[in-house]
């Protein structure tokens, strides 16, 4: 019988499988079923197949490897910004440690001014009950002096009525006296400051001339709150000078020394500051004074209508020297001396 596949005259390969029935051999060394030989083009597909098998593993190899470098350059990237943040991190912990720090520093500056602030007040008050204290005992030095020169005026009047006549060491009759040995005379009418110098003179006496803070201080204190003409004239020669001929000298003990040498004035700084003259447009703040004279004063008004300038000084109201028309009426105080002699 002609077996399926067979082609006469040539030879075809198979590979079928055909049962062994003649083989009774059942040994176990032997299959139960066998393959015949595999041609030579089976046997290429499968060696196309075995390097397929081999490219999934290697493909599976660099695709790790391409992960693992990826991975390890983000890691080292991931390091570097972490490394640069926790720098940062740093500097902020030692700026907020630096804020603390001037911060409590602040506080342990605002506590010491605090203190510091304590004292100066204390000081200050304790300063403000010394002046007080100061202040009363001038007020009782004034009171004294002022029942020291009315006891001394009782006694001359006393010895005036016993002797029918002045004794040495007191005043004319009406006039008051200050200190040891000056006697001063406080008109109660008017007149131009000219003849009111011309009736001083009549009683050997002269407008007054005030040289001394005692002096000034007894006949402000005895003019206020009324005008007074005063010996201070600067008719003569264009410069402030007494009746006596002395010039008008200004207080210099707030002054700095060589000053004044101008007619404005300003503060100097620093921690023991003095007055010193400046320009009138300069830039610190200025202020044209004399001493003892009304702020402005004296200004050499010309509008009052009555020709020329303000010549001569008067006590203001309020204590302070005015310059003012030579013409115009005022009471005015004449200032004298203690007799020296019995007559």
């Amino acid at each position: 019988m002609k077996e399926p596949g067979s082609v006469q005259g040539s030879v075809v390969m198979t590979t079928e499988y055909h049962d062994d029935f003649q083989n009774t051999d059942t040994s176990d060394n032997r299959p139960f079923w066998t393959k015949e030989p595999e041609s030579g083009l089976g046997q290429a597909h499968q060696s196309g197949r075995g390097r397929w098998m081999w490219a999934g593993p290697v493909l599976s190899a660099f695709f790790l490897l391409a992960l693992i470098i990826f991975v390890s350059v983000s890691n080292r990237n991931t390091d570097s910004r972490f490394s640069s943040i926790e720098k940062t991190v740093a500097n902020l912990s030692l700026a907020v440690q630096t804020v603390i720090t001037t911060l409590q520093q602040s506080k342990a500056s605002e506590a010491e001014l605090q203190k510091e602030i304590g004292r100066q007040k204390f000081t200050m008050e304790m300063t403000e009950r010394k002046l007080d204290s100061v202040s009363e005992s001038v007020k009782e030095f004034d009171q004294l002096e002022s029942l020291r020169s009315a006891v001394a005026g009782l006694k001359c009047s006393l010895d005036r009525v016993l002797h029918n006549d002045t004794v040495s060491g007191c005043c004319p009759l009406g006039w008051v006296l200050s200190g040891s040995s000056s006697c001063y005379f406080f008109s109660s009418d008017g007149l131009p400051w000219n003849q009111a110098r011309d009736y001083c003179s009549n009683y050997n006496a002269q407008l007054a001339v005030l040289k001394t803070e005692q002096d000034w201080d007894f006949v402000t204190g005895s003019t206020k709150p009324l005008f007074f003409w005063v010996g201070l004239s600067d008719e003569r020669t264009g410069e402030w000078e007494w009746v006596d001929g002395t010039p008008y000298i200004m207080d210099r003990s707030q002054w700095k020394p060589g000053q004044p040498d101008n007619v404005c004035v300003c503060l100097a700084s620093g921690s023991r500051a003095s007055l010193i003259t400046c320009v009138c447009v300069c830039v610190c703040v200025c202020v044209c004074v004399f001493s003892q004279w009304k702020p402005g004063q004296p200004d050499n008004w010309k509008g009052h209508g009555l020709g020329g300038t303000e010549d001569c000084a008067m006590i203001h109201a309020n204590g302070q020297l005015n310059d003012d028309h030579c013409s115009r009426s005022y009471r005015y105080v004449c200032q004298g001396h203690t007799l020296t002699h019995t007559h």
